[in-house]
């Protein structure tokens, strides 16, 4: 018989165009695949095990609550969306009290700040599982005794592959230049993503393609905005929805990550996952877990301080490597199935 896994998070509804919502969307469909699943969310699709609920900012009401004693779970995993903030931890506790004789495991991306006040509560309503891609995160919870694991992050290997077609076709199907050097990046258009930092390289004789997410903050946009500002440099902006967002990696020279606050993405980056599927070389800033991981990944990721970055990026364009290709990425999916069932299973 199957073990029953109560999975709970805030979103499973398209777009999957950022790294939380991929990570919920394919660990589902792992979990769906392989146990008898219950899913609760504030926004999903129509299938028969999805709860769709209407709750408050704790995710307590009748409806949760009901929910979560009728399925009656063997294992929960909760992923919060807003990540390891201090009502993330409520939650959590919340979750446990609900279903008493459920393992409860928490799987948060990245570390939020917390006050004084709200870390010595939190010692009293710790996790007993967590995991994380996050090393900040991970050095927090073994400081409050927390049991963790440093995990990797999952990439969709049937999508995010070498290119198949010629690149010249694609970039002529987004309207960019066809003999250019293109470096890109995806992601959130906000301040703490550094990506000034792209602009020299804009001014070198490259072409930089920002493709922004669907939860781009407002004030990122209109005149005088950072999107503004990246615009006037030359630098193109793609702030739709694309589809097939697996094209953009292949039709570049190179992928780049200038991130360097912690708080700025999840810890470990999964467009730098994807590139590096795409068999695209990343030139990244040494940024959460990914050197632990992924290491050069066959030379194919350099890492460097922003301040490097034009030097970085003349020595990769001198010394193109033909095994790009080959990535370390799909044994991290398996690492991360591993370390899930596992837990599950025990």
């Amino acid at each position: 018989m199957k073990k029953k896994v109560l999975f709970i998070s805030e979103y499973l509804n398209p777009p999957y165009d950022e790294g939380i919502k991929k990570t919920v969307y394919n660990l589902f469909l792992d979990l769906d695949k392989n146990y008898d699943l219950k899913v609760i969310c504030r926004h999903g699709f129509q299938k028969d095990n999805i709860h769709i609920v209407e709750t408050n900012a704790l995710y307590y009401s009748k409806e949760v609550k009901s929910s979560i004693k009728n399925f009656n779970p063997d294992s929960i995993i909760y992923i919060p969306f807003q990540s390891s903030t201090f009502a993330t931890y409520l939650r959590l506790k919340m979750f446990s009290y609900l279903a008493k004789k459920a393992k409860v495991i928490l799987i948060a991306l990245q570390p939020k700040p917390l006050k004084s006040w709200q870390k010595f509560i939190v010692n009293f309503i710790k996790p007993k599982m967590a995991f994380t891609p996050s090393p900040a995160l991970q050095n927090y919870w073994s400081s409050i005794k927390v049991k963790n694991q440093l995990i990797p992050l999952l990439t969709d290997l049937s999508i995010f592959r070498p290119l198949s077609e010629n690149r010249e076709t694609l970039r002529k199907k987004y309207n960019l230049p066809l003999e250019a050097f293109i470096i890109s990046h995806m992601g959130h258009l906000n301040e703490g993503r550094n990506l000034k930092t792209l602009i020299p390289l804009q001014n070198e004789d490259n072409q930089v393609v920002i493709v922004s997410s669907s939860s781009t903050p407002t004030d990122a946009l209109g005149k005088d905005s950072l999107k503004d500002y990246l615009v006037k440099s030359g630098i193109i902006i793609l702030d739709r929805y694309i589809e097939n967002i697996e094209e953009i990696y292949q039709l570049s020279d190179l992928y780049i990550f200038p991130v360097m606050k912690k708080n700025s993405s999840i810890g470990m980056p999964l467009s730098v996952l994807e590139a590096r599927a795409c068999g695209i070389p990343v030139l990244t800033t040494n940024y959460g877990s990914l050197s632990q991981f992924l290491g050069t990944d066959n030379d194919g990721i350099k890492y460097s301080n922003p301040e490097d970055f034009i030097e970085n990026v003349r020595i990769i364009k001198n010394n193109l490597n033909p095994n790009y290709n080959v990535s370390k990425v799909s044994e991290l999916n398996s690492t991360f199935y591993n370390i899930i069932h596992n837990e599950i299973n025990l």
